[in-house]
């Protein structure tokens, strides 16, 4: 039998390069399933943790040094309440009944079009696998922190006797949201848990002043049932907030006009720092400073640019018509700026910094 010639050599080695490319695809953008995110108790090196541990960061949205310090931070928080004795029914003879901390970065949720899944509900998946998928009558005090950093979501679970109600952990975000607006999601986390492991102590202890012996006494108590909203699964949450509201939203609930004149700049500045940077008192000149380097670096080389200079001439042209600056800019799109991004756009790092650096820290990021 006589067989036919190989008309494509090149089709099964093509087929393979294809094959592993899909592979590679999905590998790296479809990050993970509720299924398929690592345990970093079971699993610490695929959380970028040394050690087995309750924080989970397998994409590196953490500093190696933020995860550290964020792990240490919540077992020192935890330990807290280990002498709390958990007031709710189910962990009267449990062994396991203090507060318990899980925190889960994640890069992206939905990038595979074949599991797309919302926060809420890759969040309550995980914590359930966490939990071995539990009986629901066990004691519950697992409290599961998912930040989404692409998406800038937040999302949090607590176990039924965790005694965490939807507005405190609510509160526990936003207290913290100007870290997270930011790209500051390690201070936004520690700070989220230290709220909540005081919530937690709030809701199981009580410090009332003695009337009779004039010292403090300790007093366990259980809230009412009615005050604690629960979903169908018998846990508490809370829903998921976007860690960066829109910024015109939030630039118009500030009266800048309310500011004399002589100010008005400064605060400006002081606004955009906090936006970006974060709410750091002790900070907020450093951060003040970052702004406006990055605003001269590009202002000083915009200046001279020829291309910027057609788009400002386009920009006051009266004869283009009517919106003139955003036909300019149209125009630089079309002529130079898809060119560049589609040359350079694949090689921009994905985790960058929301606020930029101070001059002393900063030269290999000064614009060339």
């Amino acid at each position: 039998m006589n067989q036919l010639p190989n008309l494509f050599p090149w089709s099964h080695f093509g087929f393979n390069v294809y094959l592993l490319l899909v592979i590679f695809f999905l590998t790296t953008w479809a990050q993970y399933s509720p299924q398929t995110y690592p345990d970093p108790r079971t699993d610490p090196l695929s959380c970028r943790l040394i050690l087995p541990g309750q924080l989970c960061d397998p994409s590196e949205i953490l500093l190696p040094e933020e995860r550290r310090n964020l792990m240490d931070k919540t077992t020192r928080l935890q330990q807290i309440t280990a002498n709390i004795r958990n007031t709710a029914p189910a962990c009267a003879n449990s062994q396991n009944s203090n507060l318990y901390i899980m925190i889960a970065l994640i890069e992206k949720l939905g990038t595979n079009p074949f599991e797309a899944v919302s926060i809420e509900k890759f969040t309550n998946l995980l914590r359930s696998k966490y939990q071995n998928y539990q009986d629901v009558s066990l004691c519950d005090t697992l409290v599961l922190i998912v930040n989404s950093r692409m998406d800038r979501q937040v999302f949090t679970v607590a176990g039924r006797d965790a005694k965490l109600s939807r507005e405190v952990l609510q509160m526990a975000f936003h207290r913290n949201v100007g870290h997270f607006r930011g790209g500051n999601y390690a201070l936004g986390l520690e700070g989220m848990i230290e709220y909540i492991v005081s919530s937690y102590n709030s809701a199981h202890i009580v410090q009332v002043q003695s009337p009779v012996q004039g010292i403090d006494s300790v007093n366990s108590v259980q809230l009412p049932t009615s005050a604690l909203p629960t979903s169908g699964s018998g846990q508490f949450i809370t829903h998921g907030v976007r860690q960066k509201p829109d910024p015109k939203a939030q630039l118009d609930k500030f009266n800048f006009d309310a500011v004399p004149e002589e100010d008005r700049l400064w605060v400006q500045i002081l606004y955009k720092a906090s936006s970006q940077c974060g709410y750091d008192a002790e900070r907020i000149s450093r951060y003040a400073r970052a702004i406006v380097e990055e605003a001269m670096q590009l202002s000083l080389k915009l200046i001279s640019d020829p291309r910027y200079n057609k788009i400002e001439e386009e920009s006051q042209d009266v004869n283009s018509g009517p919106n003139p600056r955003d036909k300019a800019w149209q125009n630089a799109k079309t002529s130079f700026l898809d060119s560049l991004y589609e040359k350079y756009g694949q090689k921009f790092p994905r985790k960058l910094e929301k606020c930029p650096d101070i001059a002393e820290n900063s030269a290999s990021r000064r614009l060339l």
